[in-house]
């Protein structure tokens, strides 16, 4: 793998992999791509191996006249997606459509351009409602594949505030199809991993600042009823650590395909966490994904 290219690489998860990459011995070169500069901080987080390894450019994958990141995919391999334009579960209908047409513009362009792999950055919101019963009470813990039907958009309260991901949640839902159509009209020549990644918090990102609120964004209220129990079980169990992140998207852009149903397919991205509903199943077989962390150590 020469040149990886990562979409919203000054985001939380997408500077996060722009490090590790470009730390990676087997990558010549890493391309960021946002729509605004990177800051002074984090190129300063950079060592010099890691600097000489980046270009960071500024552009716009809402239009597809920017030559800028058409040309950037052009030179990539890979091509990892972590673009959205409001990243977070209280993303708008509006903003669901604008990160739609991102990954519509990607996905599009590195198919035309022969890219090899294209990692779409999912969520375990587009599966949301087996939180709840009727469909929670059909799952056991290890049980939720990514192979069961879509139950999309997690529903929740925090305090007085009622919360549904639903309008996030449907552009990672359509951004899956939309990786299936067109990883079956590539015959192969783009191969398609699309991750629910679970809940990678900005920083340091440890499991004692996980809650019951689902999002960095907001805080909780100190009600302790059922449905406060419910969803802090839920978002804790969705946890993603540092390392594991790193690990999952590293196989994602170099695993092997021999073992792939298709060309393309879909994994859970979560840690190791005890109990949790999540099937790692998918993950481990077809990209020998080996999570080392535990919320509940």
């Amino acid at each position: 793998m020469k040149t990886v290219a990562i979409t919203g690489a000054s985001g939380n998860l997408g500077w996060k992999f722009v490090q590790h990459m470009a730390s990676h011995a087997d990558v010549a070169s890493v391309i960021g791509l946002d729509l605004d500069e990177l800051s002074s901080d984090q190129l300063a987080q950079l060592s010099a191996d890691q600097a000489d390894k980046c270009e960071f450019i500024a552009c716009d994958l809402l239009d597809w006249h920017d030559r800028r990141w058409r040309e950037a995919i052009k030179r990539s391999d890979a091509v990892v997606h972590f673009a959205a334009q409001n990243p977070f579960p209280e993303a708008s209908w509006d903003d669901s459509n604008r990160s739609l047409d991102m990954t519509l513009n990607a996905a599009l362009a590195s198919v035309d351009a022969g890219v090899s792999r294209f990692v779409f950055v999912s969520s375990n919101h587009v599966m949301g409602r087996y939180k709840d019963a009727p469909l929670a009470d059909t799952i056991g813990p290890g049980e939720l594949t990514t192979s069961l039907e879509h139950a999309v958009g997690t529903v929740w309260q925090i305090g007085e505030r009622a919360m549904d991901s639903t309008p996030y949640a449907v552009a990672k839902s359509s951004g899956e199809r939309l990786c299936q159509a067109l990883a079956t009209r590539a015959e192969g020549r783009t191969t398609f991993v699309s991750v629910r990644i679970g809940w990678c918090q900005p920083g340091e990102n440890v499991p004692a600042t996980l809650s019951a609120a689902g999002t960095p964004t907001q805080a909780i209220g100190i009600n302790r009823d059922a449905d406060f129990e419910r969803a802090d079980y839920w978002f804790r169990h969705m946890w993603l650590s540092n390392r594991d992140f790193a690990r999952l998207f590293e196989r994602a852009v170099f695993a092997e395909t021999e073992t792939w149903p298709t060309p393309n397919i879909v994994v859970n991205g979560v840690s190791n966490n005890t109990g949790m509903a999540w099937s790692l199943d998918e993950a481990r077989r077809f990209l020998n994904y080996d999570p080392q962390d535990d919320v509940e150590a």
